[in-house]
This record gives C-alpha cells, sequence and structure tokens, in this order.
C-alpha cells in the first residue's frame, strides 16, 4: 500500500504542467538473479523474482515489461546475456554473497540522452541495529527504480517545464502544454526538447590534454621539417628577425610553390589537428578554430619561409571538412558495437581512438571528453573492393587494375527518415558525406576523394507508414557547408601523363531530398560551393609546345606544373531503391581560374599566362544486394578534362572507366 501511494504521488509531480504524451511501449526490463551463497538452489532467486514483479506491478501497471532469469554463478561467462541485450532498455543484475549481502547493477541499454545514467549500483547488508531491515530498503530501492523508468519521460518532461525558464533556446507554452522552439516557433517533442536543452551545457572540454597533444604535433613536426633541411632549404627566404617581422606587416603572406605532396600533407595535418580537438569535447566550430591557430602557429615556426596562403586556406578547412566527416562517421560505427566497425572507426580517427583509450583507463567511460559521439545518427556506410577496366586519355590501351573504397553518408538529426512530421533548425553539423576511393596508379596516382560538410541545415518532413507498412512522403534538409574532392589520375611529376584536380569548397549551399513511395525511395542530392583550387594545368604541354615559356610563369607552374586557382565546384546525386536493387547517377562539375596575385617571388614571371581547367565526373552505377550486409554493384564513370591558356584550349581528354565490387555495409 505504501508503495502504492508513493507512486501515485510521483506521478501526481511528474505530470504536473506538463504536456499529453501519446501511447509508448511498455519499456523491457531484463532481471538477472545469481546466488553465490547456494548457487545450486533456487529458492532464494525465485523468492527475488516474484519480489520484483510484485513490485513492478504494484508501481507501474502496464508500462514496464520484466523478464527474470537465473544465471549460474560458477560460470564467469553469461553467454545468453548478450542476446537479449537488444531486446530490453535495462538490465538488473542482483548477486547475493556469502555473507547475504545483496549487491544490485542496473545497467542503461538504451540511453537517449548524454546526461541518461549509464549505471546504478546498490549494496544491501543485513544490520540488527538500523530499523530498515535489508529486504524493505531493497524493496524501496527497487520500487524507485520502476516508478522512474516506466515515467522516464513524464520526469524528463518535469525537469524541462522548471528548466525552460532558464533555457536560451526552448520555452515551455503552458496554455498548450508544448515545448517551443525560440528561434523557429516550431512545436518540439519532450526528446527534441529536452537533447536542446542538455546540449546547452558545456561539453567536458579537455584543454589540458588538447594543448598537450597539439604541442607534440607541431614539435614532432619541425623536428622532421628540420632533419629533412636539405630539402626544405629551397624555400628559405628570410632570417629569424626579418622572417617574422615580414609576416606580421603582411608583406611575407603568399601563396608558396611547393610541390602537391606538401600540400596533402598540410591537408592531413589539418585533419589531425581537427580530430585532437574534437576527440578533446570541443564542437565543430571550437575545433575549426583550433585547427586554424595550430597552422597559424606552425606558419610563424617556419621562420624561414612566406607565410603559406594556400597552407592556410588548405589546412583549417580542409582539416575541418575532412575531420568532421571522419568524426561522425567514427562515431556511427563506433554505435555500432561491432568489431569491424570500432577498427574501421578508430582507423579513420587516430585522435578518437587516443583520447578513447585514455579516458576508458582514467574514469571507465571512453565517452567522457566527448559524450556528443554516443549520440544515435542515422548512417550508410560501406567499403567496397573489386575490379577496374580504364581507357586514361594519354595511355594507349586499356588498364585492368584492382579498385578499393569507402562510401559514408551520416545524418545527425533525430528520427531521420522515421514516420513523423517536423519542422526545425538543426547546429554544429547535420549532415556528411565521403567518398575515398584508391586504384591502380603511380605513387598516390588514381586518388580519389569527396567529402561534405552541411554545418547547419533546415530540415523540414512529412512521413507515415502506408496501408502496407511502408514510408510515404518526403524528408527534405536545406543547409549550409564546405566541402573538398581531390582527383589525382597518376602519372610521374611534371610529365605528360601528370594529372590532378584539387578543391577546398569553402562555403556552399547543399540539399538532400528523400520522397517515398509505394516501397521506393529516391534520393536527390545537390551542392554548390565557391572553391579555392590546386589544378595541374591540362593545356601546359600544349601551351610548351607552341613556343610558350615556363620560364616567364610564376615559380609554383614554372617548378611544379600547377597553379593556385579560385572557380566553383557542383556536385548532384540521384537514385532510386526498391527491395534488392538500387540505381543511381553521380556528378561533379568544377572549374577554376589561376590566380594572379601574392605569389612566392613575384616579381620573376614576366609574362604571366592565363590558365583555366575544368574537371567534369559522371558515374552510373546498379547495385544488387545479395545478404542484408553484402552487395554487388556494377558502375560506369566518364571523366573529361578541358584547359586553355591565354585563350587557346587544348583538345579535351576524357578517361572510361568500368567497375564491378564487393560492397560490405556496417
Amino acid at each position: 500500500m505504501l508503495l502504492r501511494l508513493w507512486s501515485l504521488l510521483f506521478l501526481c509531480l511528474a505530470w504536473a504542467g506538463t504536456p499529453a504524451l501519446a501511447y509508448s511501449a511498455p519499456t523491457k526490463v531484463l532481471v538477472s538473479v545469481g546466488d553465490l551463497k547456494e548457487n545450486y538452489s533456487l529458492r532464494w532467486r525465485k523468492d527475488t523474482c516474484a519480489m520484483i514483479h510484485a513490485i513492478a506491478n504494484q508501481v507501474s501497471d502496464a508500462a514496464v515489461n520484466v523478464t527474470c532469469r537465473s544465471f549460474d554463478t560458477q560460470n564467469f561467462l553469461d553467454k545468453s546475456l548478450m542476446q537479449l541485450k537488444g531486446d530490453h532498455a535495462y538490465h538488473i543484475r542482483i548477486m547475493r554473497d556469502q555473507k547475504d549481502t545483496v549487491e544490485v547493477d542496473v545497467t542503461n541499454w538504451q540511453r537517449h540522452h548524454e546526461t541518461d545514467f549509464n549505471n546504478l549500483r546498490w549494496k544491501f547488508k543485513k544490520d540488527s541495529a538500523s530499523n530498515v531491515t535489508q529486504n524493505e530498503a531493497f524493496a524501496k530501492a527497487m520500487a524507485n527504480f520502476f516508478v522512474f523508468a516506466s515515467n522516464e519521460e513524464s520526469f524528463k518532461a518535469g525537469l524541462l517545464v522548471n528548466g525552460a525558464a532558464e533555457s536560451e533556446q526552448i520555452e515551455y507554452d503552458q496554455k498548450n502544454g508544448v515545448f517551443i522552439d525560440k528561434s523557429t516557433r516550431s512545436v518540439l517533442s519532450i526528446d527534441q526538447a529536452y537533447s536542446i536543452y542538455e546540449g546547452e551545457s558545456e561539453r567536458k572540454k579537455n584543454y589540458l590534454r588538447t594543448g598537450i597533444e597539439l604541442g607534440v604535433m607541431l614539435s614532432s613536426g619541425m623536428a622532421l621539417y628540420y632533419k629533412n633541411l636539405a630539402y626544405n632549404k629551397q624555400d628559405f627566404d628570410y632570417s629569424l628577425g626579418d622572417g617574422i617581422k615580414k609576416k606580421f606587416s603582411g608583406e611575407a603572406i603568399l601563396f608558396d610553390d611547393n610541390d602537391k605532396f606538401a600540400n596533402y600533407g598540410h591537408v592531413f595535418a589539418g585533419v589531425l589537428y581537427y580530430q585532437t580537438a574534437r576527440s578533446n569535447g570541443f564542437n565543430s566550430l571550437e575545433s575549426f578554430l583550433v585547427s586554424f591557430a595550430s597552422s597559424a602557429v606552425w606558419e610563424f615556426m617556419e621562420y624561414h619561409e612566406v607565410f603559406s596562403l594556400n597552407d592556410q586556406i588548405m589546412t583549417p578547412i580542409g582539416g575541418y571538412v575532412i575531420g568532421e566527416a571522419s568524426y561522425q562517421i567514427s562515431c556511427a560505427l563506433l554505435a555500432k558495437g561491432t568489431t569491424m566497425g570500432k577498427i574501421v572507426g578508430y582507423g579513420i580517427n587516430p585522435g578518437l581512438a587516443l583520447n578513447h583509450a585514455i579516458d576508458k583507463m582514467q574514469t571507465g567511460d571512453k565517452y567522457a571528453s566527448q559524450p556528443d559521439c554516443k549520440k544515435p545518427r542515422w548512417s550508410d556506410i560501406s567499403m567496397y573492393i573489386g575490379l577496374e577496366k580504364n581507357q586514361k586519355p594519354f595511355e594507349a590501351v586499356k588498364d585492368n587494375t584492382y579498385v578499393l573504397g569507402m562510401n559514408a553518408e551520416v545524418v545527425n538529426i533525430a528520427n531521420y527518415n522515421k514516420p513523423g512530421k517536423e519542422s526545425q533548425l538543426v547546429y554544429d553539423t547535420a549532415m556528411v558525406k565521403a567518398l575515398l576511393e584508391k586504384s591502380g596508379g603511380d605513387g598516390l596516382g588514381d586518388l580519389k576523394i569527396i567529402a561534405q560538410v552541411t554545418m547547419a541545415a533546415y530540415n523540414k518532413k512529412n512521413l507515415e507508414l502506408d496501408s502496407q507498412g511502408q514510408l510515404r512522403g518526403y524528408d527534405l534538409i536545406l543547409g549550409i557547408g564546405s566541402g573538398t574532392t581531390w582527383h589525382d589520375r597518376g602519372g610521374a611529376k611534371k610529365s605528360d601523363t601528370e594529372d590532378f584536380y584539387g578543391t577546398i569548397n569553402i562555403l556552399g549551399a547543399t540539399a538532400r531530398a528523400n520522397i517515398f513511395y509505394k516501397g521506393v525511395n529516391i534520393q536527390a542530392e545537390f551542392g554548390f560551393y565557391g572553391d579555392f583550387a590546386m589544378v595541374k594545368s591540362w593545356a601546359l604541354n600544349d601551351f610548351q609546345g607552341s613556343g610558350g615559356s615556363l620560364e616567364e610563369q610564376f615559380g609554383v607552374v614554372r617548378k611544379r606544373g600547377y597553379y593556385w586557382g579560385l572557380g566553383t565546384t557542383t556536385l548532384a546525386a540521384l537514385s532510386a531503391e526498391r527491395g534488392r536493387i538500387k540505381a543511381g547517377y553521380e556528378m561533379q562539375m568544377s572549374s577554376a581560374t589561376d590566380i594572379k596575385d601574392h605569389h612566392r617571388n613575384q616579381g620573376d614571371a614576366t609574362n604571366p599566362a592565363d590558365f583555366k581547367d575544368s574537371f567534369v565526373s559522371h558515374r552510373v552505377y546498379v547495385k544488387f544486394r545479395i545478404t542484408q550486409n553484402l552487395s554487388f554493384q556494377l558502375s560506369q564513370e566518364m571523366i573529361v578534362r578541358q584547359g586553355s591558356v591565354n585563350g587557346q584550349e587544348s583538345p579535351r581528354g576524357t578517361e572510361h572507366r568500368t567497375m564491378g565490387t564487393l560492397v560490405y555495409l556496417f
């Protein structure tokens, strides 16, 4: 009777002034009972299970579904436990030891929010001096837990009603009994409001560890820099005092003329800077600023050289795009809980792997420094391997080689592609896409990287289940973001066959729409960006062949055969999927014009030419799903390269690629 009255009082407090809630399925709780004192006797375990069922029924009616089981304490491994994990929200482990002490461990198997508990532990001893018996204390603790489990959403709503008055992002409409987003004035579910509210609290930023890890990176990089002094001395222009002074005055802030691999290295360094900050609790904007500052520190540490404009664009922005994409992909893979997911997730994000290991040893929670990583995300992540036949424009015969890659999409929007109606603004990364593909070539040749990050977006959806239980309606995302694309088609440096086209898509607009109708999922995507580009001039060989002089060009063209440019990139995709079959089309269209100002040794260019280039790619594919995780894909790609010098166009080069791959879906 006491438990019944306590339960009613709790419900009155939790529901007072909160929005009305729709019916939800019962919370499933698994209870495992073990007895070290009398392992082969079931009497105490049966009595305990009976007590648990009685308590759950008294305080929670039909809101909690309890399954009680016995386990053998003589076996170290409880083999059947993990098979039951996916069907239950909570697990209660009850153990009696040789001294009649009862230990209770509650594990939250389906955490929805960062502030949800991981584990609860109690220990109940027999004490003749206490007015409360061991059984009474145990029963009260279990009653408290079941009241919470059966009314968790109401409990959170009650907290939000009080906390909304202090919130900067949500408010409570007492008249209508709903929560409102202050910026969009849209109605929020309790889950959405709670996620926004708890996100307002400061992350556990680990400033000290971030500084130490970045310091180690910069110091190690400088050690390698001076170890290769004979190579790097060719870029020396200043003494210590002169270099620092001219960098502060702006005179030494110029485009450098390093080779393409040095520029690839700067993007990689930016990724490491970004990943270090992101895995230490910083959000995406803060991590970008850390990467930007780290790059600037490096440019000043290289006091002999110019403060490189191209490095200061490629390192932080390229680092942000690839770093944030890898962060979101890693978190999505880790959430899957598979061994392969962990290997790949940590493999593409070593900063996250390092800090998760440290936090696990220090606190027992690998997400201690970045709880954002454990939030649920929608994802479609796959790896593929297969064969490719290509015909490059500068090769006389077709080439048969291998192809392997990774393709990933992660949407960081709650309830994406699930039934419901939504209209909301999403911040701190709404969506990422990444493609990494490597096939046969020279060195880093035949390398393709495309990454996109939608930093903020407007999401609107209207989805429902039709009479067949299939989705019907639309889910739309409109946002702004950045990207990067790199296409290195191989060839020896400065040779007739060298070809690469890289872009840092500084800022642009993105859109993604999913339309569901009669079992078909039609997905359309579009992105348009303003670019900073690094391009091997397609027309350079013809320019030289017609009498053009490289000695009259900027150093980067003269020494390396490429130029720094400005331009635009358009990325688009369209696909349709039904059952086991998916067919689609992907396109990239980029163009760039060379930059004339702020080059190192600019005065050496006595007659600089005008360079323009374009890169266009079309790919069509058909994918057949063999099993739940394995598919076969056949694709055909056409790459078109065009270029001109001083308005004189060179013949365009067309490459055809045919690929057959096995695709593994995580």
